[in-house]
């Protein structure tokens, strides 16, 4: 996994640090903190396999509690476990059950991680009483309790499910997560501003040349790089298009028929890209609209 692709540098602020062995194989969690805030790097170490990794946003961490809570109990209401997709800012993960010769696992999959696709953690479920899946489900909760310490809030002790009332776990494959992050800005020191939206990055870095000042607009997702340059003299009418343009976008969103399609106001062509900013297109766009009581969204 490219871990750069993700935010992740290898100068982030180790918090706390775990390590879990299940079967043959080792499994290292460790919660981290950079300019983004915290998330959770969890790897594993196998004989059989290479080391793969999964990065889990703080916001994520209740749900995997919640979720390994009922992998590790065995059964749902209907007898069998069901398969689950989490949505988690820009990303969505895979829960999925299977056996092999050596016996029951989960495997855990990231989808939104770079170019080589799909990262995944495969746990076995450590014989007949999943011993395996709830000593993940204990470690991560205690990885929540640290993390809540360190930001001043109490996590909710595990014999009391945090979203179980609100979604069911055991009811249905898609769970409401805690879904994408809002628009975040944050100022570097040399003067640029970095505007992350979804999967997306905005740079914009002044600067100046022989022809003046400028700014430097730059788009980033992934490996992909778009700039543009703006000149100094003429960013008030940029400003002010920019302006124009989100004004005339509320006035076709008030047109918008309900349950039909975005009706542009009158002179105004509306372009958008396919689906919903920030919402992989498998996910139902409302699906990444509820946050469970009790947690941060």
């Amino acid at each position: 996994m490219d871990s750069a692709l993700d935010g992740i540098s290898h100068g982030d602020k180790e918090l706390c640090s775990e390590t879990l062995r299940v079967e043959s194989k080792l499994f290292y969690l460790d919660l981290k903190e950079n300019t983004r805030g915290c998330y959770l790097k969890v790897s594993e170490k196998g004989n059989n396999r290479e080391r793969s990794t999964i990065i889990v946003p703080s916001s994520g961490i209740p749900w995997f509690v919640e979720l390994f809570h009922y992998y590790a109990g065995g059964t749902n209401e209907n007898g069998t476990l069901v398969n689950k997709e989490l949505p988690i800012e820009n990303k969505v993960f895979f829960f999925d059950v299977g056996e092999n010769p050596r016996g029951k696992f989960l495997r855990v999959s990231e989808s939104g991680a770079g170019p080589r696709g799909r990262s995944s953690l495969i746990i076995p479920s450590g014989g007949a009483g999943l011993t395996g899946w709830s000593s993940f489900r204990d470690t991560l909760s205690r990885i929540l309790a640290a993390e809540g310490q360190l930001s001043g809030q109490v996590a909710p002790p595990i014999d009391h499910p945090t979203f179980q009332d609100q979604v069911s776990v055991a009811g249905s494959q898609k769970v409401v997560g805690p879904g994408p992050s809002p628009p975040a800005l944050v100022s570097a020191e040399n003067g640029s501003q970095i505007l992350r939206v979804g999967q997306k990055r905005f740079f914009l870095d002044p600067g100046a040349n022989h022809r003046g000042q400028f700014v430097r607009i730059t788009e980033a997702i992934g490996p992909d790089r778009n700039s543009i340059i703006i000149p100094c003299q003429a960013l008030p009418e940029f400003q002010e298009a920019v302006r124009l343009c989100f004004e005339g976008l509320k006035l076709s969103l008030q047109d918008m028929p309900v349950g039909g399609a975005v009706m542009p106001a009158a002179g105004l062509p509306l372009q958008h890209e396919s689906g919903i900013a920030g919402v992989p297109n498998s996910m139902p766009s409302g699906l990444h609209q509820s946050s469970p009581s009790g947690l941060q969204a």
